[in-house]
Formats: structure tokens, sequence, C-alpha cells
């Protein structure tokens, strides 16, 4: 199986759940023949995420939990960080 079949195995078992996904799921082998995939729920910038755990060689679900991302407390993305050479940061800026 690949990546595609255990996003769509993770969807199906979202569906027969009764839960309504906003986009398509990313999923990461976290060992072999072990994946977790991960969907937003369409509560649009709630942070809400389903995460499904799935068994390649059993293809089949092994666990799933409703997560919540607070987007508060996720690390900012370098590049909206100050550059060392920044003024914000005691530099001087370009020179």
């Amino acid at each position: 199986m690949g990546e595609r079949n255990v996003v769509d195995a993770g969807a199906e078992y979202a569906r027969q759940s009764g839960m309504v996904l906003a986009e398509a799921g990313e999923a990461v082998r976290i060992r072999p023949n072990y994946w977790r995939v991960r969907f937003a729920l369409p509560e649009e910038g709630s942070g809400k995420f389903l995460e499904v755990d799935f068994d390649e060689l059993a293809q089949r679900v092994t666990g799933s939990r409703l997560i919540d991302i607070n987007p508060s407390l996720l690390p900012l993305p370098r590049t909206s960080l100050p550059s060392e050479s920044s003024p914000a940061t005691g530099g001087s800026g370009p020179q």
C-alpha cells in the first residue's frame, strides 16, 4: 500500500464514523508498515483535526483521536522572525 491508499482508508474510516473532513489527509510513516494520517475538520480556523493510526499489514485502522491544535501555541515560521542584521535585533541592517 502507498500513501494515497492509506489516506483513502483513513478517510473511509472517518466517513463510516460519521465525520465530515475539510480536506484530504496527510500521511506520515511512523515506522515500517505503520502510518499516521491527519485530517482537518471543517470548522475553518478551529485547529481541530482527526488523527488516524493505520496498520498497513493488517490494512486496518488501529486507533484514532481528535486533536485541537491552538494556532497561538505554534512556533512562528522562521521567515517571520527578524534577521540577525535587522534593527529589531540590535543589528545595523543591510550594509
